[in-house]
């Protein structure tokens, strides 16, 4: 189960029962923890929601990756993307806590900058 501060449109069938999306705030900062596969099936989900935070002026996000058991370059380019758009608007998109497998990944796509503290 996916728990939504909106209800975005996904066109994802059931990939909403393969990752849970769940959010907290932390002060100006919206925390959307994974916990899942983030893969070809599941980024639409994924994009779905980050482009509902930022139409609703959430510009300060931290994708709590902990959960993550397995991240494509799909979900990669999910990440990066909004990252950059983001960053464009003054605000930022971090990664937070990625497991091993993520973190992996993230290296390997020359994404590794985007967890929180790296460069620190």
């Amino acid at each position: 189960m996916t728990t939504w501060l909106f209800e975005p449109t996904v066109d994802g069938g059931d990939a909403t029962d393969v990752l849970d999306i769940t959010l907290r705030f932390e002060g100006e900062v919206t925390v959307c923890a994974l916990d899942g596969p983030v893969c070809a099936y599941t980024a639409p989900v994924l994009d779905a929601w980050l482009e509902q935070l930022w139409a609703n002026d959430r510009h300060r996000v931290i994708v709590d990756a902990t959960e993550v058991d397995s991240l494509s370059s799909a979900g990669v380019e999910v990440i990066t993307a909004h990252a950059a758009r983001l960053r464009a608007a003054g605000g930022h998109l971090q990664v937070r806590s990625p497991s091993a497998a993520a973190r992996r990944v993230l290296d390997l796509s020359q994404a590794g900058h985007l967890v929180e503290g790296a460069g620190r």
